[in-house]
């Protein structure tokens, strides 16, 4: 026989025994892992990196596809954006999560990002399709998983036609799913019998000795007397060391993110992720602990610099056991949602413009009976410098009625349209009222009204550039606000919070590693964003936005 025939004869075998063996063709990875760490913002990389160990962040950094800077080009910079932009390749604007929770006018009251009647919790709100979407539809035998701490990091990132989104519930201190899906009630049933144990096993969080103290001291500002600005929720306090008293607290330290990835260890075993032959598998995991916990203390706390490096070993231990699965057969990408404003009284003890700004809204009884004078002091200020452009005077004794503020939903001020049509006023020189006098506000750097941000016209400024990206006229309020640097909307007089169109908040990590990715620092523009497009060129197929961009995560 000739030599030629044998050779070919030989690779058609070769080819057949790979395939009845599940190998995927050479070149593409059985699975993608997209790992997003909440509010994780791009200095941590630099500034922690010395502590990090071998192959934990370190994997990405020096063997991996890294992106310095990655920022996300819109305004509203919360958890359910960031995880729809993560899972879509899609800014608010298109994906219609313009926040975590926005006024649904119709029924007058607040509408969560997930919620849904029927199934309790689902992507019914998300209105774009989604990396996962079309892998399933390129792939049929693809599957798509998703599991985070919050529900709407898992559902968001998983997209409308995911097999499955799992999260914890703090009601019942345990993972769930709800009936929109064809999820296994096994095999979060089963995982909840250990998660007991881990509480057992973590009584208090103490600061550990990756950093030496020495660095701690100045890698952090976190000065004593004024602790009390953080918040001591779950009966943490706001000091080491802290007490772990029951299992939502342990969510609000690093604990919670090994608890997280046992739950994904667990899945992927049940569900042979990464194992379903020629068709790649889509596994979405969200680290939710660091936002709880930045959130309490600050991204100049110890128990922040602390968080970062135990983080660090997490994912180390998380992909050296799917090394041990998959090794040389994935690809996994890091990133967070948003990223962190400092605490303002920290800031300003560093010499830096900071500040709150509360507009948070009445309780009911202070709505129906109450006086301004009984509501947050910028909105009382904001209802009368609007009131007085409009030719209406109000005091601190006028009722709350009086003001034509229905609702405040950041970074959104509802108007109330029925007593503006009972007081005949124009509709848009109302808006423009309250976008003038928003301006006059101290820490609000700029504000528009939705007219404004539905013109054709060019954006003035940046600010507005990324506000337009995070607007729907369905969803959005009349009068939107963004927040000078430093500053932060305010609704307890502690910690801190994100959202605003800021580098703290929009820069965060994106970093690729595994089969076929470069190792490689890229110093152009990039957006969390770019990873469906990226992920799906990667695996033969379009995704994400025509916005977006297909990163050079491969060899030419």
């Amino acid at each position: 026989m000739p030599a030629a025939m044998t050779k070919r004869i030989l690779l058609t075998f070769v080819f057949f025994v790979a395939v009845a063996a599940g190998a995927a063709p050479a070149g593409r990875p059985a699975l993608v892992v997209v790992i997003s760490i909440d509010q994780f913002r791009y200095d941590y990389v630099t500034r922690f990196a010395p502590y990090f160990d071998s192959d934990g962040f370190r994997r990405f950094l020096d063997r991996g596809a890294t992106f310095t800077n990655a920022r996300y080009p819109y305004a509203t910079t919360y958890t359910g954006p960031g995880h729809a932009a993560i899972g879509t390749g899609r800014v608010p604007a298109e994906s219609g999560i313009i926040a975590n929770t926005w006024f649904d006018r119709l029924n007058r009251r607040p509408e969560y990002c997930v919620a849904d009647e029927r199934a309790g919790f689902s992507p019914v709100n998300l209105q774009s399709d989604s990396l996962g979407d079309r892998l399933q539809e390129k792939f049929a035998a693809s599957r798509v998983f998703a599991a985070a701490i919050k529900d709407r990091a898992a559902i968001l990132m998983g997209g409308r036609k995911a097999t499955a989104a799992y999260w914890f519930d703090p009601t019942t201190s345990g993972f769930t799913s709800s009936t929109y899906y064809h999820a296994n009630a096994t095999i979060p049933a089963e995982y909840n019998k250990t998660i007991p144990d881990s509480l057992r096993q973590h009584p208090v969080w103490e600061q550990s000795s990756f950093i030496p103290a020495a660095d701690l001291a100045k890698l952090t500002h976190d000065p004593v007397a004024l602790r009390k600005y953080k918040t001591a929720r779950e009966g943490l306090g706001v000091s080491f060391p802290h007490p772990i008293r029951t299992l939502d607290a342990l969510t609000y330290t690093p604990y919670g993110n090994g608890l997280l990835l046992g739950f994904v260890e667990r899945l992927v075993e049940a569900e042979h992720i990464g194992a379903s032959g020629d068709a790649p598998d889509l596994l979405f995991v969200g680290l939710s602990s660091t936002d709880y916990l930045g959130h309490n203390f600050g991204p100049d706390s110890l128990e922040v610099a602390d968080a970062i490096v135990r983080t660090d070993r997490d994912i180390e231990e998380f992909l050296r056991w799917l090394d041990g699965r998959l090794a040389g057969r994935y690809v996994a990408v890091l990133t967070s949602d948003h990223g962190v404003q400092p605490i303002p009284e920290i800031a300003r003890d560093m010499g830096r413009d900071a500040g709150r700004v509360s507009m948070r809204n009445p309780g009911a009884n202070v709505r129906t009976f109450g006086e301004l004078a009984e509501i947050a002091p910028a909105r009382v200020q904001l209802e009368k410098a609007a009131g007085a452009i409009l030719g209406r005077h109000l005091t601190d004794n006028s009722e709350v009625s009086d003001g034509l503020i229905l609702y405040f939903e950041e970074p959104a001020i509802y108007l109330n349209w029925r007593r503006i049509a009972e007081l005949k006023l124009d509709g848009e020189k109302v808006k423009r009222a309250y976008r003038d006098a928003a301006r006059k506000l101290k820490g609000v750097r700029d504000a528009f009204t939705n007219s404004e941000l539905l013109t054709m016209l060019p954006p003035k400024s940046e600010t507005e550039a990324a506000m337009r990206l995070s607007f729907r006229a369905d969803r959005s309020g009349d009068v939107l606000m963004a927040l000078t640097p430093g500053y932060i909307w305010d609704y307890s007089g502690t910690g801190t919070t994100h959202g605003q169109a800021v580098e703290n908040d929009q820069r965060v990590p994106l970093m690729f590693w595994g089969t076929g990715i470069v190792a490689r620092h890229f110093d152009s523009d990039a957006a969390p964003t770019d990873i469906a497009r990226t992920i799906g060129s990667l695996l033969g197929f379009e995704a994400g936005s025509a916005n977006s961009r297909v990163l050079p995560v491969t060899a030419p």
